[in-house]
């Protein structure tokens, strides 16, 4: 029942930036598919006062945060608006009210069984992820778009790929990439291993093909022994599709613990600064934490967001309800990837803040809270694992 009703508010959580049609557009995310229908929460919560109590009740109990159109939602559901009277208060005695909706960044990351790690394929990953070859001009690897010195990303408004080419939108950060629980920005790749057959396929990115990459690595004998050690028992390891799981498996060590708010979730009252405090009170109580939750504040769904003419995850899915929708960007290191948003149209990272305060919460965030806000935000920048970013040396079959 408690994992049920937490389902069902979470989804109520995405509504916060709509002003109508709040279960078509953002609820239905989740309900028919992953979680309970709109004919099973009917059935459930016979009256629109019933559902609304027991979600402001998650409310007082921190499994929730406040200010949000359960209210709406209902209505949309049952067809009136509740008439309730019923008041929530925080629990003023819990101690965990601003840290409850976060965790500490996991050490190690899901890992699928039809691609696990070894030290070989890690190795093997290591050496194509920083190789050019893979690319058509064999100017361009994947550590050019998303450069793990300046942030597991290029920095750029929109990343330059082939023949000088620009993509269609800003390169996330491939740190802590392995917690999202889709990739790319309309969720068109469900896994890192799809995710790593894109770019190196895509004529704006590094425009190579199957048949270029294999020939090209068969011809390194280098190459030939890494992918027998890393991929033993088949006959011919070299192929695409084991590229992609090499390059994968490496992406799942690049992760950035012991950031200061790591610190201050593991007890270090003292790992953050009074403002940085300050920042994280405003982020849960103006409603940021309703989409950037968890261990990488992102809950990996898809939320309408125009700020240009990119139609976004309804050129995955062809869905009306999907116009305009992006996945939450995950808010690791975020204070190191500027410019921001999925067309990289904001190179501040307060005015960023006012902008998602504005356009998704309805709020007009002041100055100063823009500002607090974004010194929380640096604390959530944490250390690069250092083994796993020193260049490889490549051989080159040619000297």
């Amino acid at each position: 029942m408690k994992k049920f009703l937490l389902i069902l508010t979470l989804s109520f959580a995405m509504s916060s930036t709509c002003q109508a049609k709040v279960w078509e557009t953002t609820c239905s995310n989740c309900h028919g598919k992953f979680a309970p229908s709109r004919k099973v929460l009917l059935q459930k919560f016979k009256t629109p006062e019933e559902l609304v109590k027991r979600a402001r009740e998650l409310v007082i109990k921190g499994v929730m945060p406040k200010q949000l159109p359960f209210g709406l939602a209902a209505k949309e559901l049952y067809g009136r608006t509740p008439k309730i009277s019923y008041q929530t208060k925080m629990n003023k005695s819990n101690k965990n009210k601003y840290t409850r909706f976060f965790s500490i960044l996991p050490s190690t990351p899901p890992i699928p069984e039809e691609d696990p790690m070894t030290v070989e394929k890690i190795k093997l990953g290591k050496m194509l992820y920083f190789d050019p070859r893979l690319s058509r001009s064999k100017l361009i690897s994947c550590n050019t778009c998303h450069n793990l010195s300046i942030g597991g990303d290029d920095n750029q408004k929109t990343s330059i790929g082939d023949k000088w080419q620009h993509g269609p939108r800003n390169a996330p950060t491939v740190f802590n990439a392995a917690f999202l629980r889709v990739q790319f920005w309309d969720g068109r790749a469900s896994t890192l291993e799809e995710q790593a057959k894109g770019p190196l396929t895509a004529h704006v990115e590094m425009n190579a093909t199957p048949e270029i990459i294999v020939e090209r690595l068969r011809s390194i004998p280098e190459y030939k022994e890494m992918f027998k050690k890393a991929f033993p028992g088949e006959k011919n390891p070299i192929t695409f599709t084991n590229v992609a799981k090499a390059i994968a498996t490496y992406e799942r060590t690049l992760i950035t613990p012991n950031s200061p708010f790591d610190k201050y979730l593991a007890g270090d009252k003292h790992a953050l600064s009074k403002i940085q405090v300050e920042g994280l009170k405003l982020f849960v109580d103006k409603g940021c934490v309703n989409c950037h939750r968890g261990p990488v504040l992102s809950d990996g769904l898809f939320h309408k967001f125009k700020i240009n003419n990119d139609k976004g995850r309804y050129n995955v899915t062809k869905n009306p309800a999907d116009m305009y929708k992006f996945r939450t960007p995950q808010l690791r290191n975020v204070a190191e990837t500027a410019p921001y948003f999925h067309d990289g149209s904001v190179e501040n990272l307060t005015q960023a803040v006012k902008i998602m305060g504005r356009k998704m919460l309805k709020v007009n965030l002041t100055n100063s809270e823009a500002y607090k806000i974004r010194k929380f935000l640096e604390s959530l920048t944490g250390q690069v694992p250092m083994k796993a970013v020193v260049l490889p040396i490549i051989e080159d079959p040619a000297k």
